[in-house]
């Protein structure tokens, strides 16, 4: 996700719809931005009361839940948080990227276990992908930049990639391909972000289909990359797959478009999208 800017952005996206799903919408937050589950609880983090992505003014949260959606704890990370972003779980671990940090959360106690300061600038630390116990990938969207950490020695470096990737923000790694699936918000206010993958084996990158957005959230189920894509800023947001057998792109059917579709992970056969400017969780079953 990106900075609200006050210009409004449209483009006209080349898409097929495929069937209708029932949808339902979750209430009582801010302006979520991320969600992720351990399968037995849902997890969702709040930039806070300001939709301001950069803002350290404390009053950032993450919001526990039920499978159903229920809110369970609201005030679930005992860290005090800016404006977390991108979340993900690992061996007991929600890690929570906050503007310019790594934030280790337990997640069983809300506690903090460490964290990671990035020291060279970076302001919008953003979506994070786990790669193994010791490793995981997080982008820097300001930087357009993806970095790895190691987790034992708390140290992090660049992953420099043979094309650049504009406005760097949703990251999955898929360990059968060995490869590290990104998305970009695009560069100089356009909608001009792409999606595509790097070969982890000679940080090649590669871009996937022909079309252009705004992209947010992505995600890997059955063969099929899915992404969110905000469209322009406003309400206008869409859910798009790729068939990464036929790069066939297609449209997720919904019942009104996203007002800022960000990280969205998908749960059994439910997507459950955060609207991050309207603060709302949106909740697609049967896709």
């Amino acid at each position: 996700m990106k900075p609200i800017i006050k210009s409004l952005l449209a483009i006209s996206v080349l898409a097929t719809t495929v069937n209708a799903q029932s949808n339902f919408t979750l209430k009582g937050f801010n302006h979520i931005e991320s969600v992720a589950s351990d399968g037995k609880y849902i997890y969702a983090a709040d930039i806070g009361k300001e939709l301001n992505p950069t803002a350290k003014d404390g009053d950032g949260k993450i919001f526990k839940l039920d499978l159903k959606g229920k809110i369970i704890d609201s005030t679930f990370s005992k860290e005090t948080l800016n404006a977390p972003k991108g979340i993900t779980i690992s061996n007991g671990v929600l890690f929570v990227a906050d503007i310019d940090r790594l934030v280790a959360l337990d997640i069983k106690t809300g506690k903090k276990l460490y964290e990671i300061p990035f020291t060279d600038g970076v302001s919008f630390l953003n979506d994070i992908t786990i790669v193994d116990k010791t490793t995981l990938y997080i982008s820097a969207t300001d930087k357009s930049k993806i970095y790895k950490v190691n987790l034992t020695t708390k140290i992090y470096s660049e992953l420099t990639t043979d094309k650049s990737i504009f406005g760097t923000n949703g990251l999955f790694f898929d360990k059968n391909s060995n490869r590290l699936y990104v998305n970009g918000m695009g560069s100089d206010n356009k909608a001009n972000g792409i999606v595509g993958y790097v070969d982890l084996s000679n940080n090649k990158f590669t871009q996937l289909a022909t079309i252009e957005g705004i992209f947010d959230g992505i995600w890997i189920s059955n063969n099929t990359l899915y992404t969110s894509n905000w469209v322009a800023f406003e309400k206008k947001g869409i859910i798009q797959s790729i068939d990464l057998k036929t790069n066939k792109v297609s449209q997720v059917k919904t019942n009104e478009p996203f007002a800022g579709p960000a990280d969205f992970i998908i749960l059994k056969n439910q997507i459950i999208v955060p609207e991050m400017m309207i603060g709302v969780l949106t909740i697609i079953s049967n896709f």
